[in-house]
């Protein structure tokens, strides 16, 4: 149990804080920090030459030397820099590193930020819009400032800790940040990747995420003047002799793996899941045809994005859909004799699980009782994140921070500056209960 009296102290440092880390917030939000691309900088080879990534850890660095700690900025990729803030203990406690990513999503149309801009880093009715606030530019600065917090209440870690402040999250390029951080050397006996943990609760202790496969499916079809669309179509026409759309053909198939996420629903589940039927088939690009053709078209593809529960692999998921997809072709004449192409898995992401009874996770869930006051939130998150990397490089690891994911991603996204707060404590008591101080 964590002591009162050090609680007490730190909250207060924590509080005494605010203003400095909303204003870390706020400033760094204003930086657009987009993974770049390589026309951002005229070439088709380089990347640009200092990138809004590294412009944010530009912004981090100077607050991260104020509170002690040691700092090293260095690039895998030209112009994009990570970030490690490094505390090195004072005794023989467990070391811990803090994880998060200063990369962002496009904001999309401007018009759509309806309440305030996307790099506004506007306050309004206590909470701080723009995009990066939530994902996850504000979980940074919480885990920043816990340490600014512990060390102002004058407590020293004795184990080692690290923040690491990484690009190339959500383009999953890990070779260029977290994985490089990792292969840096920036290892600890424990992790914390400060995404967004809620809901159901703010702050929960997430324990487990699913893992990502990316599946393309194309689906051929036989090409003949749209006016011959009766023929295939109508009782008696000559059908499959003058031609078969791939687009009526794939949405049969769109039908198939529709009953197979159904399926999944009933019988695909995990422990750290409390919602059934979380795993999904999503189709989220379908494209067939030519407007200016007018033809029947002769092909259809789909791409899905399959969230899979943790303990399968990416290749039982690959090989279950391979399977039900065939066995759907048998039953249409056409997809029996042309059956559909199925690349799968084109791209993958690692899941992590890491126990309740791994130490790591009662070390948090105690520094969560401590700022709260009610016994800690432990859930699967919905999404997948760098702790699935970290996981994979034999750290047990969990996900907890501040902000909601239903506003990632999303049209005038923000986070609550009580969020803030309370992630910045509950980053603190976490380091006091599995460092020690």
């Amino acid at each position: 149990m964590i002591d009162a009296r050090v609680r007490t102290n730190v909250q207060r440092a924590v509080d005494s804080l605010k203003d400095e880390l909303v204003q870390l917030v706020c400033d760094t939000v204003r930086i657009p920090s987009v993974t770049p691309t390589p026309s951002d900088s005229g070439s088709s080879d380089t990347a640009v030459e200092v990138s809004g990534e590294t412009q944010v850890n530009h912004a981090f660095k100077p607050v991260m030397e104020s509170c002690g700690l040691e700092t090293d900025l260095w690039e895998v990729e030209k112009g994009r820099a990570n970030l490690v803030g490094i505390w090195r203990g004072k005794g023989r406690g467990r070391s811990l590193l803090l994880n998060g990513h200063v990369d962002v999503v496009p904001p999309g149309p401007l018009e759509k930020w309806t309440v305030a801009g996307p790099w506004s880093g506007e306050i309004i009715a206590g909470k701080i819009y723009g995009r990066g606030s939530t994902d996850m530019k504000g979980g940074i600065a919480a885990a920043v400032f816990a340490m600014k917090a512990l060390l102002k209440a004058g407590y020293r870690p004795k184990g080692d800790v690290f923040i690491q402040s990484v690009v190339g999250e959500e383009h999953h390029e890990t070779y260029a940040g977290t994985g490089a951080a990792l292969e840096r050397g920036y290892r600890a006996d424990a992790a914390i990747v400060c995404e967004p943990s809620s809901p159901p609760h703010k702050l929960s202790i997430n324990t487990a995420s699913p893992g990502l496969v990316v599946m393309h499916v194309k689906v051929k079809g036989k090409a003949a003047h749209i006016s011959m669309r009766d023929e295939l179509i109508r009782a008696g026409g000559l059908g499959a002799a003058v031609g078969v759309s791939a687009i009526d053909k794939a949405f049969l198939l769109y039908q198939a793996l529709l009953k197979l996420e159904e399926e999944w629903g009933q019988t695909k589940s995990h422990p750290a899941f409390t919602r059934p039927g979380h795993f999904v088939l999503f189709p989220e690009v379908i494209q067939g045809g030519d407007i200016m053709a007018a033809s029947i078209p002769e092909e259809c593809s789909m791409t899905y994005i399959i969230w899979h529960p943790p303990q399968d692999t990416a290749e039982d998921v690959a090989e279950e859909i391979q399977a039900h997809i065939a066995r759907f072709a048998q039953t249409d004449p056409w997809l029996r004799e042309n059956p559909p192409e199925v690349y799968v898995p084109l791209f993958s992401l690692p899941p992590f699980e890491t126990s309740h009874e791994e130490p790591i996770c009662k070390a948090a869930a105690a520094a969560s009782e401590a700022v709260f006051n009610r016994p800690a939130s432990l859930y699967g998150c919905a999404y997948t994140s760098d702790a699935g990397f970290i996981r994979h490089a034999g750290i047990p690891t969990i996900v907890m921070g501040p902000g909601s994911q239903g506003v990632a991603h999303g049209f005038n996204e923000y986070i609550e500056i009580q969020d803030l707060l309370d992630a910045a404590k509950l980053y603190a008591m976490t380091i006091v209960e599995w460092c020690g101080i």
